[in-house]
């Protein structure tokens, strides 16, 4: 039994200690760090002073409108959707007004890519048209809240087929979700926000994908790696002592 007290007793201890490494990362964003902390290595490396941003994102498929049969069946209603979007959370905002943000990119370095059915929906490298419009509480929005991605250059499906526009975006009706039009540097918490919808549209031959994500993680790798530099305490408890998730998800 005091062993038992003990180690309850340490874990209260570890997590405090946690918690105040943390600082003002917050639950949200250490939630975050545990979903991406799965057995990869911690490689010490400078953090990004570009603030490069990469997102993982899941979906299900809830729509698919292809009279032409451009997709061969492959993609059904209740299949999954994968994939990845980037950004540089240092991107000056194109557009004064402080409740709207415009952060436009035209380089190879960032954009989106999607993987459904077998095919790859991707921003073109050689001709990024890409960009994430932030709306908090303005007039424009009806005084909603809206996060929106677009990819307006994209390359061709393996069939040759266009790909003319992937877009996704968020709303929430209550003007909550956002306390500013700044970039975020974690991935949007889907249950802030009312209407979540994905789509991937070609115009000329038609079709319609749509989707819902039910997913966004910070991507491992160089990102894990910036969270790393900045709470490298809180890695170590999580790597060495498993309990902690257990513990830390009953203050979600």
């Amino acid at each position: 039994m005091n062993k038992k007290i003990t180690g309850t007793f340490v874990c209260i201890l570890l997590i405090v200690t946690a918690l105040s490494a943390a600082g003002a990362t917050n639950v949200q964003t250490i939630r975050y760090l545990i979903e991406n902390n799965k057995l990869e290595p911690c490689t010490i490396t400078p953090i990004d002073s570009n603030g490069n941003i990469a997102i993982k994102i899941v979906g299900k498929i809830t729509n698919v409108n292809d009279p032409d049969n451009l997709l061969g069946g492959t993609i059904l209603i209740g299949d999954r959707i994968t994939g990845k979007y980037n950004y540089d959370s240092g991107t000056p905002d194109s557009v004064a007004d402080p409740k709207i943000g415009a952060y436009e990119y035209t380089t190879s370095n960032y954009g989106i890519e999607l993987k459904a059915g077998g095919f790859v929906f991707k921003t073109d490298p050689n001709d990024v048209d890409y960009s994430i419009h932030i709306c908090d509480g303005h007039y424009f929005c009806d005084y909603w809240d809206e996060y929106r991605i677009y990819s307006d250059s994209n390359l061709q499906l393996s069939n040759g087929i266009d790909v003319d526009r992937i877009i996704w975006f968020l709303t929430d009706s209550t003007g909550n979700a956002l306390s500013s039009d700044a970039l975020p540097t974690i991935p949007p918490i889907l249950s802030d926000w009312d209407e979540n919808r994905l789509a991937i549209m070609g115009y000329h031959p038609m079709f319609v994908i749509r989707a819902t994500v039910t997913r966004a993680t910070l991507s491992r790798g160089n990102t894990r790696d910036e969270y790393f530099n900045m709470q490298p305490n809180l890695f170590w408890l999580l790597e060495h002592f498993p309990m902690l998730e257990r513990l830390l998800n009953l203050i979600r």
